[in-house]
C-alpha cells in the first residue's frame, strides 16, 4: 500500500508519463519512443497545472472580491477537488481494491467487445474510488462501496466510447476519448438540451461566439485581448481597484495565450502512443479500433471553453445565492470552472449563446447535487481526517460534477 500511495503523492504529471511508457512497451513501442511520448506527456501535463495555478492565482482575489460585495453567507464550504481527491485516497483497503477492479473490469470490457477504450488515466481513479467511499459511508458495506466504485468506472467507459468521435472532432485527434469523472454522460445530457435549442423557434437561429466577433473588432477574440478584457472587467466588478484589474488582465491573457500550447505539448506524446495502440490491435484483433482514455485537461488548450469558464465564474456566485435549497458556497472549485465547461462547448459547437445556457442548467444541477451530497461529504471527510470534526457541512463544486455516482448514491439509499 505504501508504494501505491507514494506514487499517487507524485500527481498525475508523474504517473501519467510512467503509464504511458508501460503500456507503449506493452503494445511495441520502442523503448525511447515510449519514453520520449511519456515525458512529452508528463511536460504537459506540469505546463497545465502551472497555467490552471496561474488562473487560480488571480481569480482567488476576485472570487473572495465578489463574495464580499454580495454578501454570500451559505453555510456548505467548496473545499475544491485537491481535498475530495486526498478523502478518496486516505481508506488504503479502498484504494488497492478500486484499483484492481477498475483495472480488471477495463480489461475485460475490452475482451468482451463491452469498450473500445483503454483507460490511461489512472491518476482520475479518484472519482471513481470516491463513488466507492460515499456508498461505504452510507451503507457501512465495503463492498457496496466496491461494486459502486467499479459501477461507476464501468458506465464511463461505456459511454466514453459513444462520445470518441465527438472528442475527435472538437480537438482534431482520432482515438482518444475523456473518461474523467461523469463527463461522458454529462456531455450527453449537455447535447440533448442543445437538441432542445435547436427545436426553439428564433432560439435555433442565435449564433454567436465571444472568440469569433464582427472582422472590424476581431481583435478582440483572440486569446491575449480576450483574456485580459474579461480578466480586467472581472476584477473590477470584484470591486479590487484599478492595478489589480490591470495585473488581472495581464495575468489572464497569458493564461489564455499559453495554455492551448501545453495542451498542444501533451497532445504531441499522446499522439504516438494512440497510433501505436491502433496498430497493436489491428493485428491482434483485424477490423478493431482502441481509444485511448484520457485525463479532461485534454480540452482546456480550448479558447472558447476558457472564456466561458471566465464568464461563468460571477454567474456561478449569483446562481449560488438566488437558487432555493442551494447551500453551497462556491470557492476552491471556481478555478476549475473550465473542466465543468468543456460539454456545453462540445455540445454548442462553440456557440458561446448555447454554451452559455448550456453551462447555466449544468452549474444548477452540479450546485444542488453539491448541496444533496453535503453530509455524506462531510462525513467522508471527517473519518478520513482531512476535515476536522465539528466542520459544521463542508462538500465540493466539482462534487456536483460526480452525476454518475450520485445516482449510484441515490439508489442505493432507496434500499
Amino acid at each position: 500500500m505504501s508504494i501505491i500511495q507514494t506514487i499517487l503523492d507524485l500527481g498525475a504529471s508523474v504517473m501519467m508519463p510512467l503509464i504511458i511508457l508501460i503500456i507503449g512497451l506493452i503494445v511495441g513501442m520502442k523503448p525511447i519512443k515510449a519514453l520520449r511520448a511519456g515525458l512529452t506527456v508528463g511536460v504537459g501535463f506540469i505546463g497545465i497545472n502551472l497555467i490552471t495555478g496561474t488562473m487560480g492565482t488571480y481569480m482567488t482575489p476576485i472570487i473572495e472580491g465578489l463574495q464580499k460585495n454580495w454578501h454570500m453567507t451559505l453555510d456548505t464550504y467548496d473545499m475544491g477537488w485537491p481535498v475530495s481527491s486526498g478523502i478518496a485516497f486516505s481508506n488504503g483497503s479502498l484504494v488497492v481494491a478500486m484499483f484492481i477492479i477498475l483495472i480488471a473490469i477495463n480489461i475485460l470490457m475490452l475482451i468482451f467487445k463491452a469498450t473500445d477504450t483503454l483507460n490511461v488515466d489512472l491518476w482520475n481513479f479518484w472519482h471513481f474510488i470516491m463513488g466507492g467511499a460515499l456508498v461505504y459511508a452510507l451503507t457501512g458495506n465495503f463492498v457496496m462501496g466496491c461494486i459502486a466504485g467499479g459501477l461507476y468506472g464501468g458506465t464511463v467507459l461505456f459511454l466514453a466510447d459513444k462520445h470518441a468521435d465527438k472528442i475527435k472532432d472538437f480537438l482534431g485527434y482520432p482515438g482518444v476519448t475523456i473518461t474523467t469523472q461523469s463527463f461522458p454522460l454529462m456531455l450527453y445530457i449537455c447535447m440533448g438540451i442543445d437538441w432542445l435549442l435547436d427545436r426553439i423557434p428564433g432560439i435555433n437561429k442565435i449564433h454567436f461566439s465571444l472568440t469569433k466577433l464582427n472582422p472590424k473588432i476581431s481583435f478582440l477574440g483572440e486569446p491575449l485581448f480576450l483574456g485580459f478584457i474579461l480578466g480586467f472587467i472581472l476584477t473590477l466588478i470584484g470591486g479590487l481597484g484599478w492595478e489589480a484589474a490591470l495585473a488581472a488582465g495581464a495575468g489572464m491573457a497569458a493564461v489564455m495565450f499559453i495554455l492551448p500550447r501545453m495542451v498542444k505539448i501533451l497532445m504531441e506524446g499522446l499522439s504516438p502512443l494512440s497510433n501505436a495502440a491502433q496498430s497493436f490491435m489491428s493485428k491482434k484483433f483485424p477490423g478493431r479500433k482502441v481509444n485511448i482514455g484520457m485525463d479532461l485537461a485534454v480540452l482546456l488548450g480550448d479558447k472558447e471553453i476558457i472564456t466561458m469558464a471566465m464568464v461563468m465564474v460571477p454567474i456561478t456566485l449569483l446562481l449560488a445565492v438566488v437558487l432555493p435549497g442551494n447551500k453551497l458556497l462556491p470557492f476552491t472549485d471556481l478555478p476549475a470552472l473550465t473542466y465543468f465547461m468543456a460539454a456545453p462547448v462540445i455540445a454548442a459547437k462553440r456557440n458561446s449563446f448555447r454554451s452559455l445556457f448550456i453551462g447555466i442548467i449544468v452549474i444548477i444541477g452540479m450546485l444542488y447535487i453539491a448541496t444533496d451530497l453535503a453530509p455524506l461529504f462531510t462525513s467522508v471527510g471527517q473519518s478520513s481526517g482531512l476535515v476536522e470534526a465539528g466542520t459544521k457541512s463542508v462538500s465540493a463544486l466539482s462534487g456536483g460534477g460526480e452525476l454518475i455516482a450520485w445516482i449510484i448514491v441515490k439508489i442505493t439509499s432507496i434500499f
